[in-house]
């Protein structure tokens, strides 16, 4: 992406509250879906890919990750949790971290989560009690 063309995702960055955030890291549930508990992991720098970041947003990036992935875990009756980039629509680098529970129809498993449907989307009710365990979650060590 051009610099001067505008990131949907670093205007996000500027105007939301996200669950947690560090010094390089924002994380954020999407409202994108109707599944509590598919958090996004944004770059606060604007970046394409891992091949473009940092020595500090790598080591940080797994250590995010994991702690994303236990705190679904912890909030979500998740059998699996799927993670995922493609960068294509949004250039800028963040990762899907989406929880698949026992009740997710088997048509939107493995692969065929990409295609799962972005209406309705999820109960803001139910979104602000998952963000907030996250956010308690990401907050220990």
């Amino acid at each position: 992406m051009q610099s001067n063309q505008p990131c949907p995702i670093c205007d996000r960055q500027k105007n939301s509250q996200p669950i947690f955030e560090n010094e390089h890291w924002l994380v954020r549930h999407s409202a994108e879906t109707n599944i509590v508990g598919y958090v996004l992991i944004e770059a606060k720098r604007h970046f394409l890919d891992m091949a473009e970041a940092t020595e500090s947003e790598c080591r940080s990036y797994g250590e995010i990750l994991g702690r994303v992935t236990k705190g679904i875990h912890r909030l979500v009756p998740a059998e699996r949790v799927y993670t995922f980039t493609l960068g294509e629509v949004v250039p800028h680098f963040h990762v899907h971290v989406i929880p698949r529970t026992n009740q997710m129809p088997r048509v939107y498993r493995g692969r065929g989560i990409l295609t799962y449907p972005l209406e309705p989307k999820a109960d803001s009710s139910l979104i602000e009690i998952f963000s907030d365990g996250m956010a308690k979650a990401l907050l220990k060590r």
